[in-house]
């Protein structure tokens, strides 16, 4: 179970989340909707241990995120919409970095060949196209099989057959009693993997289609069903 409980983050001069609070069970798939700007990718870095929040706490499967949450940063893998980070590393290097840092054993070739990374395996990050970085990043959150993958906007720059891999394999971990927590733009993105998204705006969740006090909606799917948190 993931549980990020009154995340507050200020960033800039900017409060970009206010008091935020995000659950994720077994076979959960959590889809975060929202503005350009509205704090989705600050609340992944959080949920991922790579950004600390200002007050608030994340805990997966019992164990803190933050403070030297070691072994709850190995049942987590996060793959960030974009970054311009160790440029220098092949996507093979990317991966073993990973998984020395979780203290994993080497991911299965069988997943480089199914996400589409076997042309440029042993290639730069810095040489590579965005679609082609994007599927290096997803390549490297699948390190150590996590119990919980967080995505950021995880289908941006694919083309279609990238994008049917990564539904797949979400299907597959919700079959298999594993979470996803992911953002996305696209309401049939997020209509088609089934669960109810939330909207972050103001600082806050809300259910898709309801804008929290001070947010906006626009641009969300309706809400589907009485009773979302």
């Amino acid at each position: 179970m993931l549980e990020a409980t009154g995340i507050h983050k200020r960033l800039a001069g900017r409060d970009v989340l206010s008091g935020v609070d995000l659950r994720c069970g077994p076979s959960d798939v959590a889809v975060v909707m929202g503005g350009n700007g509205a704090g989705k990718s600050t609340l992944l870095r959080i949920v991922a241990g790579l950004l600390e929040p200002d007050r608030g706490a994340v805990v997966l499967c019992g164990d803190p995120v933050h403070g030297g949450g070691v072994a709850a940063r190995r049942r987590l893998g996060y793959a960030p919409d974009a970054t311009e980070a160790l440029p220098d590393l092949q996507v093979c290097e990317l991966v073993a970095l990973v998984a020395a840092l979780k203290q994993a054993p080497p991911l299965d070739r069988a997943w480089v060949e199914r996400i589409g990374a076997g042309s440029f395996f042993r290639q730069r990050l810095s040489g590579l196209s965005f679609g082609q970085r994007k599927r290096a990043l997803l390549l490297a959150a699948l390190v150590g099989d996590p119990w919980l993958l967080v995505l950021d906007e995880p289908t941006n720059g694919l083309d279609e057959g990238g994008a049917r891999v990564v539904l797949d394999l979400i299907a597959e971990r919700r079959a298999g009693g594993k979470a996803t927590l992911l953002t996305t733009n696209d309401p049939a993105l997020a209509s088609a993997l089934g669960d109810r998204p939330r909207w972050l705006g103001a600082g806050r969740l809300g259910a898709a289609g309801v804008a929290p006090r001070g947010g906006s909606a626009d641009g969300a799917v309706p809400a589907r069903g009485a009773g979302d948190p």
